[in-house]
């Protein structure tokens, strides 16, 4: 049987689709110094409440790569800056807490024993280490909800793996409330360095979806409505070791629940 020729404005209409789809993920951005950087930031579900919040979840993740060093490596990020949009909501009354004290040089399956009930998502990523030659050592990541510092939510984001080397880290940020050009949510991460500084990471993907009861009520440590512009926004200013920064931006769509 002799198949039908694909329409042209179907196939025209797909390959719109799929760019404004890729759009929306943020443009990657370079600096002076060979970095570059992205930032995606995904809300779900896509369909809120346009008043009220809706608890969801929240998946991060970045890309840091170099256009001029031979290996890939970038310069390391020592400190990252991530807002969310306005519309975004995190809250953690009632939730387990998690001293980072005990997750350093630690595995995952250590951590999740000493602070299982501070877990608040998961993820993976990708560390660069040199010895004698560049590995790429994936990572397992592990979100707690750490001590609050001054009363501010703190986020913990342990990461392990061993193959072929063993890396460990601890990064902690502390959560603050923004609230100007249209962000609400802060999150002030400092970022452990590699092997003095030698490593990097490059892939970093984390989602957030802890639920739990607290006085009777489910709760959720992230919510969201959905605007009338039907889009929300996050930003991430990344700092390297030598000074250089790098700020990202991403964006999502929703849809207004009936």
């Amino acid at each position: 049987m002799r198949r039908r020729p694909f329409p042209i404005a179907l196939l025209t209409a797909l390959a719109v689709a799929i760019a404004a789809t890729a759009a929306w993920a943020g443009p990657t951005v370079s600096g002076p110094n060979g970095n570059t950087q992205s930032i995606d930031s995904q809300i779900r579900p896509k369909r809120l409440s346009k008043t009220k919040f809706t608890p969801g979840s929240l998946k991060v993740t970045t890309l840091t790569t170099s256009t001029t060093d031979p290996s890939g490596v970038p310069v390391p990020a020592v400190q990252a800056t991530i807002d969310f949009d306005r519309n975004a909501r995190i809250y953690t009354k009632g939730l387990a807490t998690c001293d980072s004290g005990k997750l350093q040089s630690q595995s995952t399956e250590v951590a999740e024993r000493v602070c299982g009930k501070a877990k608040i998502g998961s993820g993976t990523a990708i560390a660069y280490l040199r010895a004698g030659k560049v590995y790429e050592v994936p990572q397992t990541v592990t979100v707690f909800n750490g001590v609050p510092q001054g009363g501010k939510p703190v986020v913990i984001l342990h990461t392990y793996g061993t193959t072929p080397l063993q890396v460990s880290l601890v990064l902690e940020g502390t959560v603050t409330n923004y609230n100007k050009e249209g962000y609400g949510p802060r999150l002030d991460l400092n970022i452990p360095l590699i092997a003095g500084g030698t490593g990097a990471l490059k892939e970093f993907q984390v989602k957030i979806d802890k639920k739990w009861r607290f006085k009777g009520v489910k709760r959720s440590f992230v919510s969201a409505k959905c605007p009338n512009s039907k889009t929300m926004k996050a930003r991430g200013e990344f700092t390297y070791r030598d000074g250089e920064s790098l700020t990202a931006l991403s964006k999502q769509s929703c849809k207004q629940a009936p």
